[in-house]
Formats: structure tokens, C-alpha cells, sequence
């Protein structure tokens, strides 16, 4: 299980950059209880055309906004390309952590999920969908252009164009809003796959590192 969040101004973090090993980030919504068993339903039922599929846990269930990645590893890609300082990437990334933070609303989104739809490679990974809205929406390019931020600290002279090409920040620019719930997911042919009950779920924002 993942770690709880620290406070990215406190803590572990006031020693970056060497306490980068092993930190992922990414900013996200939590489904509440009602939300999450009906992921776990929907997840089981799913899991009947394919036993051999790899279910995510429950407490990892989430709808990613905006996805870091591991902060040693994206060091090392900017280090090989702009040749940032450990020290410049170390303050880069905890004002970016601080802004996201601020940036998060504290208030919760009601979204509406559209089906269960595969993505990732082949679209082995099932997730489930969610219909955007405008506010969110928001909130996601907000997001995005404090990573842009992030990158033009990191001396990077194309924010976006950077962005696009990063393994880990390819899909930064545009929100499909989903909660991935079933890897190595291979249904047979012709196979229905459970509907989904039309009714909003409640989820909340919240950021989050955790050490892998």
C-alpha cells in the first residue's frame, strides 16, 4: 500500500533534492465510500471475463489530473537535457509541489461516468470513464500551466514542447477524465462489458507523494 501523503513543505521534503529516490507525484481525485464500492463493483464484475486481470486495490483507486512521475528520474531527464542543478530542480520542485497544493480545490466533484473503456497499450488497462466539466476542466489547465512552470525553472526553453515528448508528462496537456480499475485486461471476443450505473460519484481532490 502507498504511503500517506507528507506535507511537501515539511518533513522528508525539506531535504530535497537528496531525498528524491523513490517519490512519486501526481495530483488526483478520491472517490468517497459510496464512489468506491461502486468502482469495486464494477471492477468484480469486470473481473469475471478475465480471472487472470490484475485488479487495482482499493486504496489506490483514483482519477489522475495532472501525473509527475518519479521526481529522481524526471531530475535525470531534465539533468541530461537542460543540465540543471540538483539544487535549481530541488527548489523548482517544492514551489511546484506548494502551488499545485494551492491550486487543488476543497471542494468535491460530482461526475458522472460515462462506460468502461480500455486504455494504456492495447487497451489492456479497464478503466472507467467520467464525463468532464467546465470546472474541472479548469482546474486541469491550471494544473498543466504550473508544470509548464515547473519546467521553465528547470531551464527548459520549450515548456510544452518538453512536456509532449517526456514519458512520464506525454499526456500532461489533455484531461480524459478515468479511474483505472483492472490491468492485463483481455476480455474474449464479442464479450459485454458491465454497465455502468448512471449516477454521479463524489470525488475530492487531493495531492499526493508517495515513496515506491
Amino acid at each position: 500500500m502507498a504511503a500517506a501523503a507528507p506535507d511537501p513543505l515539511s518533513g522528508e521534503f525539506q531535504g530535497l533534492p537528496p531525498a528524491l529516490g523513490g517519490v512519486r507525484l501526481y495530483a488526483q481525485l478520491k472517490p468517497d465510500a459510496a464512489g468506491l464500492a461502486e468502482l469495486v463493483r464494477l471492477q468484480s464484475a469486470a473481473r469475471v471475463l478475465t480471472p487472470r486481470a490484475r485488479p487495482v486495490s482499493p486504496g489506490r483507486l483514483h482519477l489522475t489530473l495532472i501525473h509527475f512521475g518519479k521526481a529522481d528520474e524526471a531530475y535525470a531527464r531534465l539533468a541530461n537535457t537542460t543540465g540543471v542543478s540538483r539544487a535549481e530542480f530541488g527548489r523548482a520542485l517544492k514551489s511546484y509541489l506548494a502551488a499545485t497544493k494551492t491550486a487543488l480545490p476543497e471542494r468535491d466533484f460530482l461526475l458522472f461516468p460515462l462506460a468502461l473503456t480500455g486504455f494504456g497499450i492495447n487497451g489492456s488497462t479497464l478503466a472507467v470513464e467520467f464525463r468532464s466539466t467546465a470546472e474541472l476542466d479548469q482546474v486541469h489547465a491550471g494544473l498543466y500551466g504550473l508544470l509548464l512552470d515547473f519546467l521553465a525553472a528547470c531551464r527548459v526553453p520549450d515548456p510544452s514542447a518538453y512536456a509532449a515528448q517526456d514519458p512520464a508528462l506525454s499526456f500532461s496537456a489533455v484531461l480524459r477524465p478515468h479511474v483505472s480499475i483492472l490491468h492485463g485486461f483481455h476480455p474474449p471476443s464479442g464479450a459485454q462489458l458491465p454497465a455502468v450505473t448512471p449516477q454521479a460519484l463524489r470525488l475530492r481532490p487531493l495531492p499526493v507523494l508517495y515513496r515506491t
